[in-house]
């Protein structure tokens, strides 16, 4: 589980092949798109932000939290605001009220009654 502002999103873990806290200062640039170096490998940034048209934090960081997730030997980064922990959840699916939007596979409902979204993450590759 992770949080972007104030909403809650889920990742597969099977998807994740680590987290990192990246120094704003180590993100580079690669054809106007940005990449960090890690463990020598270039991995591509998607601000999950600016991807989910959510509106973007006022305040600037000094690391950004970033979710590495994997397909095949593909990676990407995924900066979110912050990490919620792992929990077992029940996808629901949301059918046709989300045919346009690929980047989310379903919904789930938390614990606390709140509902949050989880995000395919080989679409986001």
């Amino acid at each position: 589980m992770v949080e972007i502002r104030d909403e809650k999103y889920a990742i597969a873990l099977g998807s994740i092949a680590n987290i990192e806290n990246i120094p704003v200062s180590e993100i580079k640039y690669v054809q106007a798109k940005e990449v960090i170096h890690l463990r020598g490998n270039v991995i591509p940034l998607i601000r999950l932000d600016e991807v989910l048209d959510i509106e973007p934090a006022e305040e600037d960081k000094e690391n950004l939290t970033v979710v590495i997730v994997k397909r095949g030997d593909s990676q990407v980064g995924l900066v979110v605001d912050n990490l919620m922990g792992q929990q077992e959840i029940v996808i629901k699916s949301l059918g046709k009220y989300i045919n346009g939007n690929k980047l989310i596979s379903g919904a789930t409902i938390l614990g606390d009654g709140e509902v949050a979204l989880i995000l395919d993450a080989n679409t986001l590759m």
